[in-house]
């Protein structure tokens, strides 16, 4: 949201609380507003009374997400510019909508939302928006203070250990297998890399099969998911030497701080949400059947991912690794 400022635009995010420690790792976010709802529920009476508290603070909205209730607060709040895409029946609350695309016609997401950002031109081609550019590739920064407390707390030391996170929220045509994980996890530790598996409480049960399994061929991992808070797990990115993921919300933190880096897609694409780092490398074989952006293969096989090896993976997560020390 653009804020009315006599310092000129200033640049708020209203964000629901699981995610905020996000945007608090970007210096360009002026506020953040932590809003009280509860995840997929309407609650119009809650948004109404939420939208008094910031009647006359913006000029200016960007409403990414597709969803109705998400337009609500900005429409009850008087929010004179209301931008966002076609989406649930909302098109009439809207000062600017755009025609929503279907994900195979979207191209980067990067760009997708870049266009509701340049409203003036209305014939803009979003497939032609550069995505090279500095603020492009967004920087987060976390400080120290939280950073050596994250170690301290876990006992680990900065550059030494390397993150695994095999969690993926929308489902598992996104999720590399427990088994590859576990592997990997052998075989980087054989180059004494000490690993750190991280994900969210939804995770931990793949996570603690990683953990049993290397466990039972003789290598201690440290088994991370769901006893971290995010500000945690992002400190624990920042001073990772590397971070092996899905296509998921952790893989987009390694981007931020630059951190080498694979990142391994199945039904997604990297062309649609690749990780915004040039240290990146990204496993995806493009087969005929992908992207399907689907939860679960609807072939039934989810070669996308199965075919995907522990040496590729391996090899990638090297050259990532060199990549950085030329930088």
């Amino acid at each position: 949201m653009r804020h009315l400022s006599d310092q000129g635009d200033e640049v708020s995010v209203a964000v629901l609380p699981h995610i905020a420690p996000v945007y608090a790792a970007m210096s360009a976010i002026h506020e953040i507003l932590i809003w009280p709802f509860n995840r997929g529920q309407l609650q119009p009476i809650k948004r109404w009374r939420t939208a008094r508290l910031v009647r006359g603070k913006f000029n200016r909205v960007i409403i990414c997400p597709n969803s109705f209730k998400n337009v609500l607060i900005p429409f009850f709040a008087g929010i004179p510019q209301r931008i966002g895409y076609v989406g649930e029946m909302r098109s009439s609350l809207l000062s600017t909508a755009f025609a929503n695309p279907d994900k195979h016609e979207r191209g980067s997401m990067v760009n997708f939302y870049k266009k509701l950002a340049q409203t003036d031109d209305k014939d803009l081609d979003q497939n032609k928006i550069s995505v090279k550019s500095a603020n492009d590739r967004p920087t987060l920064y976390v400080d120290p203070i939280t950073v050596d407390a994250a170690l301290e707390q876990f006992g680990l030391s900065p550059l030494c250990y390397c993150v695994l996170a095999p969690g993926a929220e929308y489902g598992p045509a996104k999720r590399w297998s427990k088994e590859n994980f576990a592997q990997i996890a052998l075989n980087l530790s054989h180059a004494q890399f000490q690993i750190v598996v991280l994900g969210s409480n939804a995770d931990k049960g793949a996570a603690d099969e990683i953990e049993q399994t290397c466990k039972a061929k003789g290598l201690n991992i440290l088994n991370l998911a769901g006893k971290t808070d995010l500000t945690q797990a992002i400190a624990l990115i920042a001073r990772a030497r590397g971070v092996i993921s899905n296509d998921s919300g952790l893989m987009h933190i390694a981007a931020g701080f630059k951190r080498p880096q694979v990142a391994i897609f199945g039904s997604s694409s990297p062309q649609h949400t690749p990780p915004l780092n040039e240290l990146a490398e990204v496993c995806w074989l493009s087969l005929p059947c992908s992207p399907c952006y689907k939860r679960i293969c609807p072939l039934g096989h989810t070669n996308c991912l199965k075919n995907i090896s522990v040496a590729q993976v391996e090899d990638s997560f090297y050259r990532s690794i060199k990549a950085e020390s030329f930088i």
